[in-house]
């Protein structure tokens, strides 16, 4: 399959089925997501990984799901070197979407105000020097989608210099 075959195919589920999500799949896809690229090969990414043998633990800060995965970068002092990891860390997210794809498995990208608040996130471990990049949402999709046949063309615009 070529990731063009893609278009339209990997979006969010609205809903998840309420199936474990295994530890050992996140693990295996995130061994080959972290070929991201990286200036010095900082890897600059950790992950905290959630499912529902915590109850109740995001309620109120995130959707229902039947795992989650916080994506933790670290703040580094040099502002290049800080934008740099975060650039790596939005490739590692969509490397990760791509792989999961390939096993059928949902992820939902969410970004929430509490993900800033410091006296919120440290009972989920986050370091002084990390932050959250993102909080994954992850599931088998209740209604998997087949393509999304009646997308329009985008037509994208460039200037040359």
């Amino acid at each position: 399959m070529k990731l063009s075959d893609l278009e339209g195919d990997i979006d969010a589920p609205s809903e998840f089925l309420d199936r474990p999500v295994s530890q050992d799949l996140i693990l295996e896809l995130l061994n080959h997501a972290v070929w991201a690229p990286n200036d010095e090969l900082r890897e600059p990414w950790r992950f905290i990984y959630a499912d529902n043998r915590y109850g109740d633990l995001m309620q109120g800060l995130q959707e229902r799901a039947p795992a989650y995965l916080l994506v933790l970068v670290k703040e580094e002092a040099d502002q290049h070197k800080r934008e740099e990891d975060f650039a790596a860390v939005c490739c590692l997210i969509q490397n990760f979407r791509l792989l999961t794809h390939e096993q059928s498995l949902g992820v939902r990208c969410t970004l929430h105000d509490w993900m800033y608040d410091p006296s919120r996130t440290e009972m989920f471990g986050v370091r002084s020097n990390e932050r959250i990049a993102a909080v994954l949402e992850l599931g088998y999709g209740a209604n998997q989608s087949k393509g999304n046949t009646t997308l329009s063309e985008t037509e994208l615009h460039f200037e040359l210099l």
